[in-house]
């Protein structure tokens, strides 16, 4: 069931989102059959593991599919595949040529980023490219380059009007630029990468929020002092999603190893959670000592609302904090308390990249993908079993000349399946 993509097929409807003639997005109540491994599986080099059947069972039943674009770090052979809750293959569309990064879903269509236009060292974008994705591949919107949108994110409105991006802005350092001071290994810094956080309608920005305007000195302070920092680039956010209402945007940034809830409205901060420690910075009850005495986020993914009170964050461990994993966590009264703790089931840390979302409404089951890390993609229970995993063969891939370069050269980049592995409902791709 791989089918070729379609890159002239309706590119209008990419930039908006909205509903075209891309696919059936009829309801879909209970999934397909399976289609063979072979199919949708070994010829972009990836291998499906069940750890545990019974689990598997029980996630195999679940209303809800996972949506993975993988090989990530492909030269151009990729696919967009629906999995079942098992991690089984349901569809799977081969995309190759549309270098696709973030990944978004509303109840009636899936789309994507297309990184095409990629910095020199993989890290970001300048002219990421709504995509939508459907049976007959990937619609690519050209002309949504002018709108220098990043490949981290796509957070698409509910109506299919518009979505949330980010944006990497380079910001002379000939004036007052507080990152701009900080010493390097190399010559003085003459720009640094702004995060903006941006709400698309109608193909126009109507809203834009700027990091260097609103976040404090004293949080690049103390993001200096770690590991993963990046003078050039100091922000690096790497996802967005805004509440119900669009009033509260929860953005995340890597290099700060912060989260934080942004007032749409005034564009305050309103609460940060990481290793930030100015008045913004909630207090952390951890009363089951599930942290473990390690820091709360570092390098961290896939910051998302979860309703009401409740969030999730995917945690990399990155700079040798520890094994990858998700936390799950409740605000109130200016604390977060910590509720779950899952880490990767073989102890890796994640270099970058990285998701994790609930499967079903007791978010007992979640989909995981491990970022940059040999584990690849799990779908694991909130007591920390993996029920079954997707990997990429990496022999394979480099036999079949798959990787880009830096991929090859580097196992934990090589085995990447997916920037993220997004939960939405079944029949996405039909």
């Amino acid at each position: 069931m791989t089918r070729p993509i379609h890159a002239g097929l309706m590119l209008a409807c990419a930039l908006t989102l909205a509903a075209c003639t891309v696919g059936d997005a009829g309801p879909s109540p209970t999934h397909a059959p399976a289609v063979p491994e072979d199919d949708a599986l070994a010829g972009y080099a990836l291998t499906l593991t069940v750890v545990d059947e019974g689990l598997a069972e029980e996630a195999e039943a679940l209303d809800a599919s996972i949506y993975v674009a993988a090989p990530l770090l492909t030269k151009g052979t990729q696919a967009v595949i629906e999995l079942r809750g098992d991690l089984a293959p349901l569809t799977a569309v081969d995309v190759t040529g549309a270098s696709l990064a973030a990944l978004g879903a509303t109840d009636d269509a899936l789309v994507g980023l297309s990184r095409a236009c990629v910095s020199d060292n993989g890290g970001y974008a300048f002219c990421a490219r709504p995509t939508r994705l459907g049976a007959d591949g990937a619609a690519i919107d050209e002309d949504a380059e002018a709108l220098d949108l990043d490949h981290h994110a796509i957070a698409p409105d509910p109506d299919g009007e518009g979505f949330w991006a980010l944006r990497y802005v380079p910001t002379p350092c000939d004036g007052d630029v507080h990152p701009c001071d900080f010493p390097t290994e190399d010559e003085p810094l003459d720009r640094v990468l702004d995060c903006e956080v941006v709400h698309v309608r109608d193909g126009k920005a109507v809203w834009e929020w700027s990091a260097l305007e609103h976040v404090a000195d004293s949080t690049l302070d103390a993001a200096a002092t770690t590991p993963i920092y990046e003078p050039a680039d100091p922000f690096h956010c790497n996802s967005v999603q805004p509440d119900d209402a669009g009033e509260v945007a929860y953005v995340s940034m890597r290099h700060p190893s912060t989260v934080m809830a942004i007032d749409v409205g005034s564009g305050e901060i309103l609460w940060t959670l990481g290793i930030d420690a100015t008045e913004a910075a909630l207090e952390v009850e951890d009363p089951e000592g599930l942290l473990d005495g390690r820091p709360v986020l570092s390098g961290q993914h896939d910051f998302r609302w979860l309703g009401g009170d409740r969030f999730s964050v995917f945690d990399n461990g990155s700079g040798g904090a520890g094994p990858a994993r998700f936390i799950v966590f409740s605000v109130a009264g200016g604390t977060a308390t910590v509720e779950t703790v899952v880490e990767d089931p073989d102890g890796r840390e994640s270099r970058c990249t990285g998701s994790a979302r609930p499967l079903d409404a007791d978010e007992r089951f979640w989909a995981v993908s491990w970022g940059c890390s040999e584990t690849g993609v799990s779908v694991m229970t909130d007591d920390g079993r993996e029920v079954a995993r997707l990997a990429i063969d990496l022999d394979a891939a480099l036999e079949a000349d798959l990787l880009v370069d830096v991929a090859t050269e580097q196992p934990d980049l090589g085995h990447t399946v997916s920037y993220q592995a997004v939960v939405a409902r079944p029949g996405l791709l039909d």
